[in-house]
């Protein structure tokens, strides 16, 4: 709802240019409250779905209700030291819709044993030893907006920097055992393309997460991205996944 009511979205479908036509006194808001001890979240989904076949609401260019939070990823909001979980998302949307965390930065973060804000850290997993913070949703968001504010006045904020590897054998290149240097992740696969090799982000953050050598070329990030306790966090992260 908070999308809305700041009208900071483009005008497309038959409802947002309606709601910029006519405001909110057009429409009405009807809340369904189901009792979680005899309702589940599937059974919301369910209403959702009733009302989104009702022919009566002819707003809805959508017909199938979307249940996409409950089969996507999990995502773990950790502190440095994983002992301490501050949130834990169905999916890559659900952390977008509470904590404002894209999903492309969260894509970048998650396992990459980087800190996000250099405070926090997104795992794909749990570890159990973890004790559940304390902390409200409501402030962990101010936290973590604060923090972000912080990091543009300062222009810490960037892309990660990542370095191109090429290693012996490579037909691409002819620089074998140098490194290139890229200030992101999308220049480096901006180069690879130039050079007859396409890749997919998703695929080059995950080669990266793995270690993974592809047509003789190894992408990492650069050592001046990476935290002063990298290797310890990897350790944690690392000794956790074996749990």
């Amino acid at each position: 709802m908070d999308y809305y009511l700041k009208g900071d979205f483009p005008l497309v479908g038959k409802f947002l240019p309606l709601l910029h036509k006519e405001g909110l006194k057009a429409f009405k808001l009807i809340i369904f409250k189901l009792d979680s001890n005899k309702f589940s979240n599937q059974d919301s989904l369910i209403l959702e779905q009733y009302y989104l076949l009702d022919k009566q609401f002819n707003l809805n260019t959508l017909r199938v209700v979307n249940a996409g939070s409950s089969k996507g990823d999990a995502v773990y909001v950790y502190d440095l030291a994983c002992s301490t979980l501050y949130y834990q998302a169905k999916s890559k949307i659900e952390l977008k819709r509470i904590l404002k965390i894209h999903t492309e930065t969260s894509k970048k973060y998650v396992d990459s044993k980087i800190p996000y804000l250099n405070k926090y850290l997104l795992l794909s997993h749990p570890v159990p030893t973890a004790l559940i913070s304390n902390i409200c949703i409501e402030d962990l968001v101010d936290m973590m907006q604060k923090e972000r504010q912080d990091m543009y006045t300062l222009g810490t904020r960037r892309s990660i920097s990542v370095e191109l590897e090429i290693k012996e054998g490579n037909t691409f290149v002819d620089s074998r055992g140098h490194t290139l240097n890229f200030y992101s992740l999308t220049s480096c696969i901006e180069y690879l393309r130039e050079i007859g090799l396409t890749i997919k982000r998703d695929t080059l953050t995950k080669y990266i997460k793995d270690e993974k050598v592809f047509h003789n070329f190894l992408c990492k990030y650069s050592e001046n991205t990476l935290p002063d306790n990298f290797e310890e966090v990897g350790l944690i992260i690392d000794e956790y996944k074996k749990l």
